[in-house]
């Protein structure tokens, strides 16, 4: 992509694609760890001190963003450590079992992973800003600065996210209990990939105004590649309202600062490690 063909480009429609590739790169280096809180204590294990940070230090993090309870929590935490991405002890630095009291800390497999996981955002997001012309010499890890810069930006797309499907639930006029309900399920990265789908079949997605409902068999199929998810409560075919285009096109849009602050926060982080190296 071009910088003049970026410029053309919808905003919704780069912010979208950035967004999707982020995840395709998560995916690789982190298999199998696509849920939201998967991808908090991966990120807090590779920022926190060398001594772990607190399983219940996550949790406060996990229930202000999504509400996730503490069973949810270590959960995604014995996931993490039996992948070998964690280390969980207890205050003696002595292995133990997961819990509210333990602490984890990052492997060694884990910063290489997340490295790489690092270089190849920070290429995805000089693709998404469409200028192939800038001379960068490529990272070779991720630093703390950039570790900081990705997740600042998914914190403020997650608040997006969470507001956009309030907005558009609210206007079914569901009680407020089933309100709820529809957030809890719509804040996971599991309907947000089935949404997006959905984005990306419709003429916001696309150039063609009279794209057609997906047939629910390719949901199932293409949620099965790429997140390995059975059988979706979903009926025959499926298109995404015109309220939910607009408003996730419009939340989307208005992400594009976001995203062109992170690239920019990125290509900093190279140049200030290019120039500590040449010193």
């Amino acid at each position: 992509m071009d910088a003049g063909f970026a410029e053309r480009e919808p905003a919704a429609r780069i912010v979208a694609r950035f967004l999707c590739q982020y995840h395709r790169i998560w995916q690789e280096y982190f298999p199998g760890l696509n849920k939201r809180a998967h991808w908090h204590v991966i990120f807090s294990a590779r920022s926190g001190p060398a001594e772990g940070v607190s399983c219940r230090s996550i949790h406060r993090t996990l229930y202000g963003f999504y509400g996730t309870d503490i069973r949810t929590c270590i959960e995604r935490v014995k996931d993490c450590e039996r992948d070998g991405f964690i280390r969980v002890t207890d205050t003696s630095s002595r292995p133990c079992a997961a819990s509210p009291a333990c602490l984890i800390s990052a492997t060694g497999k884990l910063y290489e992973s997340f490295d790489r996981h690092g270089v190849e955002t920070t290429e995805a997001a000089r693709t998404a800003s469409g200028d192939r012309e800038r001379r960068r010499a490529p990272p070779t890890n991720c630093s703390d600065a950039a570790t900081a810069a990705i997740f600042s930006f998914f914190g403020a797309y997650e608040k997006k996210w969470q507001e956009t499907c309030e907005f558009v639930v609210r206007q079914k006029g569901l009680t407020p209990a089933h309100l709820n309900d529809a957030m809890d399920h719509l804040v996971t990265y599991q309907y947000w990939a089935i949404v997006m789908l959905l984005w990306w079949a419709s003429p916001f997605g696309s150039d063609d105004v009279a794209s057609p409902a997906l047939v629910i068999d390719e949901i199932n199929s293409r949620m099965w590649d790429a997140l390995r998810l059975g059988h979706l409560a979903i009926k025959e075919r499926v298109a995404l309202s015109q309220i939910a285009g607009s408003a996730i096109s419009q939340s989307l849009a208005e992400a594009r600062p976001l995203l062109h602050d992170l690239d920019a926060k990125l290509l900093s982080q190279q140049a200030e490690m290019i120039g500590a190296r040449s010193a």
